[in-house]
């Protein structure tokens, strides 16, 4: 099976990425990042649509990198 990694951040572009990879028989992992951004909702979306794929056995393991350390550094 091809095998595939994702960045996923939940928006349109990667969510559209992600279901025509899986449609071409991939085996997806996604990373997300969490950074300690304002807008959370796009980290909430991205966890909805695996948990969603799962569900429907679709080969896609989820991650979350968890960066919230370097927010400091950071401005978003």
């Amino acid at each position: 099976m091809k095998k595939a990694i994702l960045a996923l951040s939940g928006g349109l572009d990667s969510s559209s990425l992600l279901i025509k990879l899986l449609a071409e028989g991939y085996e997806v992992i996604t990373l997300s990042f969490d950074y300690g951004q304002k807008h959370r909702l796009e980290l909430s979306k991205a966890h909805q649509l695996t948990v969603y794929l799962l569900e429907r056995d679709l080969k896609v393991q989820s991650h979350i990198i968890d960066l919230k350390s370097l927010a400091p550094l950071l401005r978003s």
